[in-house]
């Protein structure tokens, strides 16, 4: 049983503890909005008294679904925030289980060691704002429940399912494998089939040895202008737009 006192929320703030307690803090009145909207478990609330004060009508929802609210003091609400302006409300929700992936589900994102937060949160985000409802990340990636993650991603960690530690070859026999890569084919007129899977690498080094031996397909985004490359939450970005309009 968690204790929900500041060093333990504190504590959450490090993969490790996620883990035992399996619990992960969501930060900000939007995110917290997200979570209530899309009914998602949630509390206590942690807030400064200044917060409250400043959002009482909205606080009805939360007394409403009798969630618990601990009013806490601006210097411990900042030594259990990782934000460097804290807006004062944090609260803590389950780290969903992961199930085996449902080979069934059609289109799907696999994240292969993306290593930086923000950009697995942006691409989370984007996830979400294309439709893509099935995420799987291969074991080496950083975790998704990373505070700067949640952040990022604002909200979209409820709109959609992350699968952790897939090994990508589980789709080989039911999905087409698809990724980017300068020599494939144009991105624009690429048609996508029903069943595949749109891989992303990591950041600095891209896609894994293991994961190439998987991959059927490459495709590429047509430069209209200059520079060396695309960041891979711009381009993840990118490709999932073509593929959900395909």
């Amino acid at each position: 049983m968690i204790k929900y006192d500041y060093k333990t929320i504190q504590s959450l703030q490090h993969t490790k503890y996620r883990n035992i307690y399996n619990k992960f803090i969501i930060e900000g009145k939007r995110i917290t909005e997200s979570a209530l909207k899309q009914n998602i478990k949630i509390g206590p609330v942690f807030c400064t008294d200044s917060f409250l004060g400043e959002n009482n009508t909205w606080f009805k929802k939360i007394h409403n679904r009798g969630i618990l609210v601990k009013i806490i003091d601006i210097k411990t609400f900042a030594k259990m925030s990782k934000t460097k302006s804290p807006q004062g409300i944090l609260t803590i929700c389950d780290i969903p289980k992961n199930n085996r992936p449902n080979l069934t589900l059609s289109k799907w994102i696999y994240l292969d060691k993306i290593s930086d937060p923000g950009n697995l949160g942006t691409l989370i985000r984007s996830c979400a704002w294309f439709g893509i409802k099935n995420i799987a990340l291969s074991p080496q990636c950083v975790d998704p429940y990373n505070p700067k993650t949640v952040r990022a991603a604002m909200g979209a960690h409820f709109l959609v399912t992350i699968q952790k530690k897939i090994d990508l070859s589980i789709f080989k026999e039911t999905h087409k494998i698809i990724a980017a890569n300068l020599d494939g084919f144009s991105a624009s007129t690429y048609i996508f089939p029903d069943k595949c899977v749109l891989v992303l690498g990591n950041e600095a080094h891209g896609i894994s040895d293991r994961s190439q031996n998987c991959i059927e397909d490459y495709i590429f985004i047509d430069k209209i202008g200059s520079g060396n490359s695309l960041n891979v939450s711009v381009a993840g970005s990118v490709l999932m737009y073509l593929m959900m309009k395909s």
